[in-house]
Parts: C-alpha cells; sequence; structure tokens
C-alpha cells in the first residue's frame, strides 16, 4: 500500500460527514489519499494547512485537530490511454495512439497501431491493463483477415497468452475463442436490436452465424426457432457451448456447412433471415430469398459501404420479389476511413 504524508483533519465522527462537505467547498479536501477511522475519530486529508480564517470558520462548527499524518494514497483513475501514457511515451506519440479498441470479457483488442508506435506496443499493451484492471490478457490484431474461415491473426502485447473468454452482451453469455472463430463486440447493438423484433413463433435463419451470437440474443428473448449456420466447425462448436450456457426460452439448431448445401431443407421455411457476412453477402442474396415464406418475411442485409445509396441501388436491383419495401437502413460501425458497416432491413415477397 502506498502511503502519502500531508496535513490532515482530525474530526469526531458524529460531525466527519459535515467538515468534510466544508472542506470541499473551501477547495481544502485531499482526495488523492484515503479517509480513515481511528477509533471515535476520522481522519479526513487536506490539500495544505489551513489559514486562521479557514480554521477558525471550521472551529466554530466543531473541534478539530490538525495534523501531519501518513494516509493510504487513492490509486489515480486514468479516463483515457493518453492519460496513462502521458510522460512514459514521446509527447507527439501521443496523438498517434488509437482512440478505441475492443474489450471483450477479460482481454483487451486493439485494432491497429502506428508504425512508429510498435516499438512502445509492449508499453501502451501494459497501459491498457493499467486503465482497465480486469483486463489479462493485450491482442494486437496483425495482417489482413483472410482464409476460409476469416479468421484474424492476433500478437500477445500484454499478460498471459490468452484467446479464449467469456464474455456478455446484454445478458447474453458469449464463449469465445478469438484463434478460432470470428467475434466483434462492436456489433453488439445489432444483436439486440434485431433479437428485439422478433416474435414468438417465428423461423429465422441465421445464414452465417459465427458464435451464434444473433441466435442466442433471439433465443434468450422469444419462443422461437433459430437455424444457426456456420462453415466453421469451431464456430459451430462454440455455437453449442453457449446454448448451454445461457437460460434460453427459443430453439436454436446448430448447422455446420456451406450455407448452399441446406438450400432445400430450408427453402420456404423462414420468417426471417440475417445475412451477416458484409464482404459478401450480396452473392447470397438469391438463396437468403428462397428461405423466405410464400407469405414473405423479413431479411436483415449487411454489407461494407462507402456509399450507402450504391450499396442500396445494388442490392435492389438483385431483387427477384413480388414486392419488397425498405424498412430500416443506417450505418453500423466504421470499418475503414469513409468506409462502413452497414445495415439494409427489407420485407421481401417472393414469386
Amino acid at each position: 500500500m502506498q502511503l502519502s504524508k500531508g496535513p490532515c483533519v482530525k474530526i469526531e465522527k458524529r460531525i466527519a460527514e459535515k467538515i468534510r462537505k466544508i472542506l470541499i467547498n473551501m477547495n481544502l479536501f485531499d482526495d488523492t489519499r484515503k479517509i480513515i477511522s481511528e477509533n471515535d475519530y476520522i481522519i479526513i486529508p487536506i490539500l495544505r494547512w489551513p489559514s486562521e480564517e479557514e480554521l477558525d470558520i471550521i472551529k466554530n462548527i466543531a473541534e478539530v485537530e490538525i495534523i501531519d499524518m501518513e494516509l493510504p494514497s487513492h490509486k489515480k483513475r486514468f479516463k483515457n490511454l493518453i492519460e496513462v501514457l502521458d510522460g512514459r511515451l514521446p509527447p507527439y506519440l501521443l496523438t498517434l495512439l488509437p482512440r478505441s479498441y475492443d474489450i471483450i470479457g477479460d482481454i483487451g483488442v486493439i485494432e491497429d497501431l502506428d508504425t512508429e508506435l510498435l516499438p512502445y506496443k509492449g508499453i501502451i499493451g501494459k497501459a491498457l491493463m493499467e486503465l482497465h484492471s480486469n483486463l489479462k490478457t493485450v491482442l494486437l490484431k496483425i495482417g489482413k483477415v483472410n482464409g476460409k474461415y476469416r479468421i484474424p491473426k492476433y500478437e500477445v502485447i500484454a499478460g498471459e497468452e490468452k484467446y479464449n473468454t467469456i464474455h456478455t452482451e446484454y445478458g447474453v453469455k458469449l464463449k469465445i475463442d478469438l484463434q478460432k472463430a470470428y467475434y466483434s463486440p462492436r456489433l453488439a447493438t445489432e444483436h439486440n436490436r434485431v433479437a428485439s423484433q422478433v416474435k414468438d413463433g417465428e423461423i429465422v435463419v441465421d445464414m452465417f452465424s459465427g458464435i451464434g451470437s444473433f441466435a442466442l440474443h433471439i433465443a434468450k428473448r422469444v419462443f422461437a426457432k433459430v437455424y444457426a449456420i456456420d462453415i466453421n466447425p469451431n464456430a459451430v462448436n462454440l455455437i453449442k457451448e453457449n446454448i448451454k450456457i445461457n437460460k434460453i426460452k427459443g430453439e436454436i439448431i446448430p448447422l455446420c456447412g456451406d450455407v448452399r448445401d441446406f438450400s432445400d431443407i430450408l427453402k420456404r421455411r423462414a420468417d426471417r433471415v440475417i445475412m451477416n457476412l458484409p464482404g459478401e453477402a450480396i452473392e447470397y442474396i438469391n438463396l437468403a430469398l428462397s428461405f423466405i415464406k410464400e407469405k414473405g418475411g423479413i431479411i436483415h442485409f449487411y454489407a461494407f459501404s462507402k456509399d450507402i445509396e450504391d450499396t442500396k441501388t445494388n442490392l435492389i436491383s438483385r431483387l427477384n420479389v413480388k414486392k419488397y419495401d425498405i424498412i430500416h437502413i443506417k450505418r453500423v460501425r466504421e470499418v475503414s476511413p469513409k468506409e462502413w458497416q452497414i445495415v439494409i432491413d427489407l420485407s421481401v415477397m417472393p414469386f
């Protein structure tokens, strides 16, 4: 425990809170040191020895004793990485620090570091752990996302080598392994938004389910059936584990394989289809339409976009349906300068 010596006010417990408020109003209270109890007295730290006038004001309320005493220091609360690293990095580098990062359970993830910061990545990782005391690991995403399952690669820059954790979104527990399946906490609000629209009795096809985030949000809320499909067997195994650790009302049916392999068994079965594969979803729009019931349904379509109107126009040009209606469109998250992940919700009635 770190101790710090300085002037203090010693006061009887019965009047201590009133004196503390007065000291705050007089700009005397020292919030960098802790208030302690000593028998029938409270010891309140102050910033300096009070003037005679200030002491008279205090003593008009109660008898106090001004003493010099060591008290435990409060751990400084930092607001951001710049505050933590001020004095530890060259000043010009502070402006290059990432303004955003992800906290996934007890893992911190930094998406990108300026090349000038790379020699200091270990210091930055430790600073993030200081800023968020629950973190056990800090990872830096390295290289481009590629491969069949599109799983990012990470480098441990602080803490233990750890990639799996339990993360919570709106009360939904998610078991995550960042080495085995893709996950982004930046879609939590979107998971919740879509789930809030699903009604009891609906059948939902989640075409690119990942670890099952959309499916779990839905099944936790309502008595719906969700077909959660993913080509990555590790992701599907995580869906199964996540079903076990959540109390769900609905039914989740995990399916492993290319979504096109399920075209026959899911044809005209769905009230709602989720297409969260923003880089490629447009190529699957006809398949999604084949899943929608003859009476019509809802499609949640995700894409990367630099121009929302262009993306909407491209989507509409691909729709081979009796009728459609765009019911919602918005930016979900920024993925690079001037490029966003967007969502377009549309109601459709197939031929």
